[in-house]
Order: structure tokens, then sequence, then C-alpha cells
């Protein structure tokens, strides 16, 4: 789910004026720390570590860490009306009041794609690719792919989710010649269609396309991913049981990236961002299928680190009641290894 919010300022001129400030972000607000075994849930006011009885009803808590995962409660996550934004500028701490964000986020089940478009309001009501180039992994095999348009025909009238894709299989030696997949049908019967409603799903192996409800396609192994309405799923993990994994290149981009930025970019831009990406762009890299994400999902932390340090970085959520707003940041983590964080030192401010 995403929460619109109308917003006065940009996010840079309000991280611009709180950087006028001086001093260590981290000495503003409150710390906690947090040892992370298994699922751990905090409470943002009175900042502590919380053991509700059902995490699915209880709003006594606002964040829960789980491993490399942060997850808020709200969503598919939990009762609560958590909203989150983020990354921020850590000068964000110097404020006392919120800072403005173009939009808010609740958890949601997704992956790779869960942000694959800018959404374009009134008039319009249109959704814009970001054009990202995204990886998935199928074993051995890779491949990349560009989401290139959401709208077609059908009939001799304009639909939506009639998707069109463009891909290529990348090799330890080169790329193979680059396909396009046009007319992917992914209307899952409109807006009175149900899980039963059979949507396409693709094979990028073989260019096939395969027609599949929801309950069909967590049980096949005949796709890679699959496309309904305006949700694109990947085939591991929560999505079905072929152990695809996927991964956003372009996913730092997000956070600030405008409807307009991604209207006004050259096709060749495009076209080069997609050309660059070649068997060590997928090196070291992690890669997963659908699961529950939140604002936080691969955002907080940095992977390119040994071991996995903290992003430096501010984000903005809301407690469960969905009206107190929080800046949170992690300075640092003690004792992190592959399978998590450790304990995670977080600085917690609350704000207007």
């Amino acid at each position: 789910m995403i929460v619109l919010c109308a917003c006065s300022d940009s996010v840079k001129a309000k991280m611009d004026a709180g950087a006028m400030d001086a001093g260590d972000p981290f000495d503003q607000g409150k710390e906690l720390k947090v040892a992370v075994n298994g699922p751990t849930f905090v409470r943002l006011d009175p900042l502590s570590i919380v053991t509700p009885a059902d995490p699915k009803t209880s709003m006594e808590w606002d964040l829960q860490f789980n491993g490399w995962d942060v997850f808020t409660n709200s969503g598919v996550s939990g009762g609560g009306q958590c909203q989150s934004f983020g990354p921020l500028d850590l000068s964000a701490f110097f404020e006392t009041t919120a800072p403005e964000v173009p939009f808010l986020y609740q958890d949601i089940t997704g992956g790779a794609f869960y942000r694959w478009y800018a959404y374009e309001g009134a008039p319009n009501h249109t959704l814009w690719s970001r054009n990202h180039t995204y990886g998935i992994v199928d074993g051995t095999r890779m491949f990349k792919l560009q989401v290139v348009g959401y709208y077609g025909m059908q009939m001799g009238a304009p639909v939506t989710a009639i998707y069109s894709i463009r891909y290529a299989e990348v090799t330890s030696t080169g790329v193979m010649p680059t396909q396009t997949l046009t007319d992917i049908d992914g209307t899952a019967g409109g807006p009175t269609g149900t899980d039963a409603t059979q949507s396409e799903c693709v094979d990028l192996g073989t260019g096939m396309k395969v027609k599949l409800n929801v309950a069909e396609s967590k049980a096949s192994m005949a796709w890679h991913i699959c496309f309904r309405r305006d949700k694109i799923s990947v085939n591991g993990e929560l999505g079905g049981p072929r152990n695809i994994g996927a991964l956003d290149f372009d996913a730092e981009k997000t956070p600030t990236e405008t409807v307009e930025m991604v209207k006004a970019e050259p096709q060749m831009s495009r076209d080069m961002r997609f050309d660059a990406v070649n068997a060590s762009t997928f090196q070291g890299k992690m890669f997963r299928g659908d699961r529950v994400i939140s604002a936080y999902t691969d955002l907080w932390i940095d992977r390119t680190k040994n071991p996995i340090t903290p992003r430096s970085a501010a984000f903005l959520s809301y407690a469960a009641d969905g009206k107190r707003p929080f800046v949170i940041g992690f300075p640092k983590f003690e004792g992190a290894s592959a399978q998590g964080p450790g304990t995670v030192v977080m600085r917690v401010k609350g704000v207007k």
C-alpha cells in the first residue's frame, strides 16, 4: 500500500535547511540497542523493546527487526497504521517537524519490482515505467530486464496492464541478443477480477507466456515473472516454488526519483543503462523472490561493505497509531555477521 501526501516543499530543500545546523546528527533523540535474534519488536514511544502477544493485531509495537529485514506495524505485517519513507539525509535529525516526503509506504508483499513505476496523478492518472534495469537469477542463468510499457491495445481500444518488456540473457562470456515481448496480459479481469482470475506469466528462458491465477502461480514452475494489474511478481520465496531471485540495479534512484524525472529521461540514457549491465554487475549482489517488504527493505543497510554496515541515512516513520512521526537512524551494528546485524544501535527522535 502506498499512502500519498501533499508536499509543499522538496525533500532536498528541507534537508539543505537542516544541514546548516552543526554537530553530530546522532547526538539528537534517544538511543536504543536492539539485539536481533529472531523477530524483535520495538516501540518508538516510549522507546523500548516489547513482546507483543499477537504481532498481527497488537498496537504495542512499531518496528520489527528480523535478520536483515525491518518491518513496520502496517499492511501485511500488522494491524497498525505505520507509514514510512527513506532514505533521507541525516540532517533530518536536526529538524523539529517531520520532513516533507513525496509519499509514505506501508508493508506489502512484493519483491524487486514493487516500485517499478512512478505515478502521475490527476488529471492523467498514469503509471510511467521507471525503466530501471533488473537482474533475475535462475540457478546459474542470469537475465537483465526493463519494463518498457504498461499500456496496450485490445480490440482496438487502449487498455491498462498490457505490458511490454525487453530482456537479455547474461552469461560469463557476454550478453545474448536483446528480446522484446509485447502484449503481456496483466489485466487479470480488470477492476472486477479476483484472485481466481488468470493473468500472464513469462518464462524468460523460452519467451513463453502462460496464464495463471494467484493460487496456480504460487504452485507453478513454468514462469520467472508474473504480471497482475500494477504488480509484477517473482517466482521465489512467497511468490512461487522456482527459487527465482531478482534485484533492481537502479534501486538507489527510487527515493528521490520524481515522475517528471522519469518522463524526461531520454531513450538513449535508458538504453545505456540497460546495455551496461553484464555478468560483473551481478557479482556480490543479493537476489530475492517475493517477500514482505517495507520502506526500509534493502535501503537501510550498505551491502557493499564487509561486514554489512548501516546506511548513513535517516528514515521517517509514524507510530502504529499513524499520527506520531519519528526520525530514525542507525549509527552502527555490533557483532554483524552474514546472518544478520547482531545488535542494531538505533537513534530515534520524535518530531511534530
